[in-house]
């Protein structure tokens, strides 16, 4: 039986839908983020076993265990082997989990668990396009409600109002933007150098060196209160989802 810990972890900055990371495809994106760990943790990528990835979205660009590919890509080496997984938004977490339970019964010494997803390339469901079927035939009675209906099914379980939630959002936003101004993500990120895509979306022949978040937005509780909610009726808005 094995005693995981974790030596080191680091990540790419977080990129908006066609922002600055846009023109990255994302096995760049995860091949940069495991060389980089191995760089930090002074670990050889000999040593590595096994790397485990998280991805929603398998397809395109990220099908056909894309992380075994990026892996190579950037030059590590040959022996590891490379899994996708797929757990809904838990997809980075289990593959933390699945690293930590493979070290432990003995099967790997070490491993890296991974976390990718461009949205911007790969759209959320275009890993289910029209004439492939519903991953729920139409005799089952099983519920499967979208991220949207479970989202204001949970809030209202626990009797979240909307006015809740713009409250959480906002002082969600404001801690982010005290932590990137005090530079508190720093370490954790390890910068990316992106092409600069022009107005039709095509590479202009510039990059730029992205090191910082893009996601933060100086909002009020009035501007939140002025969305409109994703469904009828419901509780969550682009500001709160």
């Amino acid at each position: 039986m094995g005693t995981p810990v974790i030596i080191d972890a680091v990540r790419t900055p977080l990129g908006k839908r066609n922002g600055w990371l846009a023109g990255v495809h994302p096995g760049v994106l995860i091949g940069h983020a495991m060389a980089e760990v191995l760089a930090r943790s002074g670990l050889d990528s000999d040593l590595v076993d096994q790397v485990v990835a998280g991805c929603v979205t398998q397809a395109g660009e990220q099908s056909n265990g894309m992380v075994r590919r990026a892996w190579l890509h950037a030059g590590l080496a040959q022996h590891t082997a490379g899994t996708m997984v797929d757990a809904q938004c838990g997809s980075g977490q289990q593959a933390a989990h699945l690293v930590n339970d493979m070290i432990t019964a003995g099967t790997i010494d070490v491993g890296i668990a991974a976390g990718v997803e461009a949205m911007s390339r790969i759209p959320l469901g275009a890993n289910v396009p029209p004439g492939t079927g519903d991953p729920r035939p139409a005799d089952w009675s099983i519920d499967m409600p979208n991220q949207f209906e479970a989202a204001d099914r949970i809030a209202r379980n626990r009797g979240l109002t909307r006015a809740d939630l713009e409250a959480f959002g906002l002082a969600s936003q404001q801690k982010a933007r005290v932590a990137v101004d005090e530079g508190r993500f720093k370490r954790e990120i390890t910068a990316v150098e992106a092409p600069v895509l022009g107005e039709d979306g095509t590479p202009s022949g510039e990059t730029r060196l992205v090191d910082t978040d893009q996601g933060l937005r100086d909002t009020t509780l009035e501007g939140l209160a002025s969305l409109k909610t994703v469904l009828p009726d419901g509780l969550h808005t682009a500001g709160t989802s």
